[in-house]
């Protein structure tokens, strides 16, 4: 290579090295809206979308070190030109980079939300890994109307406890990519979380707590939180939580936590019937014994197990068979585990996998493993 060529391209590199700095951006983002989250309603007077942003600043907050936030909402046709049109409200185009949490309204979410989240997955600007929520309240604006009484940004609150699930376990936790992908995949069904505002003595804050169930772009129904902890042990997403166990009379005394699990899904043919094998081994801690006795020997250490096994196996059952009967949703992806394991097969099943799902057998087994008992293996005894 020549000098001349060489110089050359080092004048090149000098004018193209500010277009690589962070100082280049920067400009851009000053003249831009930082969208943390945004709800999707449906406008009760006209039928039209309403979308509901919550934006934060940080450039008028940083000497408190708190980033300053609001909401605008606006209504239109389409999601894309209320997007466009919020310029008219923020005075700057909206910058997406930072959003952490898109909220559905029930009434969206039964009406098909292909028509309002398209926008969302073409857009060049949007993240993929951004939360997907069902409000369980009357509209999803509601939500961020919380922060109000919080002054939090609520996007980055929730976004937190989606990361925080695994430590309760009676929720999903959802990213746009993969909502949009099992929507457009035949053969598998969407969740999404439900949030809701929970009130009491005085205080409302938000939570996260339960399943909503799709069938194809439409919300058919919803499972409670606790359903959803099943639900998550029968697709092998459990990593943590609590399970409570009964004692001899059926009364709640015994909290195990969650410290793994492992859920082996097998499906078979049994008398030419299809069977989805489920077995789930999880190693627990005993964290919490309301009674008097405790357990001080290695009989009543297995009967609690042996009861907690029994009744972790019933609840699986249970909302598999809710699934199956009354929604008729794989949301637990058999159907594909059946693609993987028994290829030959799935070519004749999935062309009514629903019908076939609603009437496949389960054999369902589980171990439950007391690790430990904490810090001790006695209860707290009342003094004479």
């Amino acid at each position: 290579m020549t000098i001349g060529r060489r110089w050359l391209l080092f004048v090149m590199s000098l004018f193209m090295l500010p277009s690589l700095s962070g100082c280049w951006n920067y400009a851009e983002v000053e003249e831009m809206s930082i969208v943390a989250g945004v709800a999707i309603d449906k406008n009760e007077p006209d039928g039209k979308l309403l979308l509901t942003a919550e934006l934060f600043d940080t450039k008028g907050q940083m000497q408190q070190n708190q980033a300053s936030f609001k909401i605008v909402s606006l209504t239109g046709e389409t999601m894309f030109d209320i997007v466009r049109n919020m310029i008219s409200l923020t005075g700057k185009k909206l910058f997406w980079s930072h959003a952490k949490a898109i909220i559905l309204s029930e009434e969206i979410a039964r009406e098909g939300i292909i028509k309002v989240i398209d926008w969302y997955s073409r857009d060049t600007e949007t993240r993929s890994d951004v939360y997907v929520f069902v409000s369980s309240e009357k509209t999803a604006e509601s939500i961020f109307n919380l922060n109000t009484i919080s002054e939090s940004i609520m996007s980055f609150e929730i976004a937190q406890m989606m990361r925080d699930e695994k430590h309760v376990s009676t929720a999903p936790v959802v990213e746009i990519w993969d909502f949009i992908d099992k929507l457009e995949t035949s053969g598998k069904y969407a969740i999404a979380p439900l949030i809701y505002i929970y009130k009491k003595a005085g205080q409302q804050n938000e939570r996260v707590y339960g399943t909503a169930i799709f069938v194809k772009d439409k919300m058919v129904g919803k499972i409670s939180g606790e359903e959803s902890k099943y639900m998550l042990f029968a697709t092998n997403k459990v990593t943590g939580g609590v399970l409570a166990v009964n004692n001899k009379e059926g009364v709640p005394t015994y909290s195990l936590e969650v410290l793994s699990n492992r859920t082996e899904l097998k499906p078979q043919w049994v008398n030419g019937r299809l069977q989805m094998k489920i077995h789930t081994i999880s190693h627990t801690n005993l964290d919490e014994v309301m009674t008097a006795e405790g357990f001080s020997t290695l009989e009543s250490k297995k009967e609690i197990q042996k009861r907690a096994e029994d009744e972790l196996q019933k609840n699986i059952v249970s909302v598999i068979h809710k699934l199956q009967h009354e929604y008729h949703a794989d949301i637990f992806g058999y159907g594909e585990i059946i693609h993987q394991d028994m290829p030959k097969a799935w070519k004749k099943l999935k062309q009514d996998w629903e019908e076939t799902f609603v009437d496949m057998d389960l054999d369902v087994t589980c171990k439950i493993i007391i690790d430990s008992s904490a810090k001790t293996s006695r209860s707290i005894k009342r003094g004479d």
